[in-house]
């Protein structure tokens, strides 16, 4: 095989790899946008900071814990001497 010959297979092999690489990246961008179910926490915190609200950091994942109702806390004494 000649120079000019290993030179061109070399090339296409090349072209051949970059090809897959390119399909790949476009398939994975593509099953990403079709799982974006919405913002990402990243956006979400740098939508808080622009607007100057508080970061909502309590779970809202639906889970049992998260949808008990809070236990109130029992009544404080009087103070001493107020009676």
């Amino acid at each position: 095989m000649s120079e000019a010959a290993r030179e061109e297979a070399a090339l296409e092999e090349e072209a051949r790899q970059r090809a897959e690489e390119i399909r790949a990246t476009e398939e994975a961008a593509a099953q990403a946008a079709a799982a974006d179910t919405g913002t990402s926490p990243d956006a979400e915190i740098a939508q808080v900071h622009r607007s100057g609200r508080q970061h909502d950091h309590t779970d809202q994942s639906g889970t049992a814990a998260s949808q008990r109702p809070q236990a109130r806390p029992p009544p404080r004494p009087a103070p001493l001497g107020s009676s």
